[in-house]
């Protein structure tokens, strides 16, 4: 139980990459757009055969003169700026939160501590009520550590080891990026910009995934995201993450309440995250020691 909870705040922030859920609403069918994409090119072949004008197709990232190409019907540039706004920046981070994991067959509660040093180093303590810390694990961008108490083991990965045991593709800076609240998988061709209310959804399309990234106009906080992988080579996944309440705090806007829900070929598996403290930029240490006495898991 301990080891499955474990390996649950080890991969959470990095699991959509393994996930099986029910094709979101927001996300079109990419055999049907391949099919009507096909079909719009040989229309224009045929109109460039006959004489008419070319249509030239471009990043729609880039400006365009509007006497001579098409824009689009959003604002691309301003849609990265919405992005880069709602990411936090910060050197060192350290939090303190309740959290409550649900799954098919169980559901558990207990208290999480963690401190980052941007790029470099994760630490993870995780206490269930009255026992205390049961698990403190140190993570780097080459190597995963963890020593469980109650048993006595001690784990020691290499990132091969963990994407062999999870079976996706483990990345570090993603880890870092949900664990501060940042939005992730942004890097992909923005395919469109929906306005509803107060609220600005950005749908973003790459070979590898589709991502929808909804932000408060006022604030530019990032309320939700909803991202599905297309990997062929792994099982189809989808990662919701809402973020529920915000605090502002030196400058920054910081989610304090999230809910995250995954659901792969296994089912599904939600975890609530109440950040009752945090800090940024403060000196931390990293303490992590494994007794000699500790087995090798």
């Amino acid at each position: 139980m301990i080891k499955r909870i474990y390996l649950l705040l080890l991969v959470l922030f990095c699991v959509f990459n393994s996930c099986n859920i029910v094709k979101p609403f927001f996300i079109k069918n990419k055999k049907k757009e391949a099919r009507k994409e096909k079909r719009v090119e040989k229309k224009e072949e045929r109109k460039h055969d006959k004489g008419n004008m070319v249509t030239v197709v471009i990043d729609s990232s880039a400006y365009v003169k509007k006497d001579s190409l098409k824009k689009p019907s959003f604002d691309t540039l301003l849609a990265r700026q919405i992005i880069a706004n709602a990411q936090k920046k910060y050197t060192t981070f350290q939090s303190k939160a309740k959290l409550h994991f649900e799954s098919e067959d169980q559901k558990q509660s207990f208290n999480a501590n963690f401190r980052m040093l941007k790029g470099k180093v994760i630490w993870v303590s995780i206490n269930a009520p009255i026992i205390g810390e049961v698990v403190r694990a140190i993570i780097t961008p080459d190597s995963v550590k963890a020593m469980e108490k109650i048993n006595k083991r001690k784990y020691l990965y290499s990132y091969k080891d963990i994407q062999k045991l999870i079976n996706i593709q483990v990345d570090f800076n993603t880890l870092q990026e949900i664990i501060i609240g940042n939005a992730i998988a942004t890097d992909g061709h923005i395919s469109d910009i929906k306005e509803l209310g107060t609220l600005s959804t950005i749908f973003i399309v790459s070979p590898e995934y589709n991502n929808q990234l909804t932000f408060n106009k006022g604030d530019s906080t990032l309320k939700q995201m909803q991202m599905q992988t297309m990997r062929s080579s792994v099982s189809t996944s989808s990662l919701l993450i809402a973020m529920k309440q915000y605090d502002y705090f030196e400058g920054r806007h910081f989610p304090i309440e999230r809910t995250y829900h995954i659901q792969d070929v296994k089912g599904a598996v939600e975890l609530d995250m109440d950040i009752n403290k945090y800090d940024f930029d403060k000196e931390l240490d990293f303490p992590f020691s494994i007794p000699a006495t500790y087995k090798l898991k």
